[in-house]
């Protein structure tokens, strides 16, 4: 009966729209913030001329649910980086 419920909640497959000119940054600073339903992360940059100062860019608010998911989602994709990368690093020691 569990397995019913479980196909029940199944979530429709989302398709992704990536517009060609889309704008990528580089980011090397961030703060998280976690509050009761929600989290906040900021995203900046070091000051290059002042190494002790930072300005945020960027600031994303997401549901606690989706914070979760995401830290998932980059827990397993760092893990497969790092294993590709030792396969990488074995294969050229051979």
């Amino acid at each position: 009966m569990a397995k019913e419920k479980k196909e029940e909640i199944k979530q429709p497959e989302i398709k992704f729209h990536v517009p060609p000119d889309l704008e990528y940054v580089y980011r090397d600073i961030f703060n998280v913030y976690a509050g009761v339903g929600d989290v906040t992360i900021e995203f900046g940059n070091h000051h290059k001329a002042m190494p002790e100062h930072a300005s945020i860019s960027n600031r994303i608010v997401m549901s606690t649910t989706n914070a979760y998911v995401l830290m998932q989602t980059l827990q397993g994709a760092l893990q497969k980086a790092q294993a590709a990368l030792q396969h990488n690093l074995s294969q050229q020691k051979e």
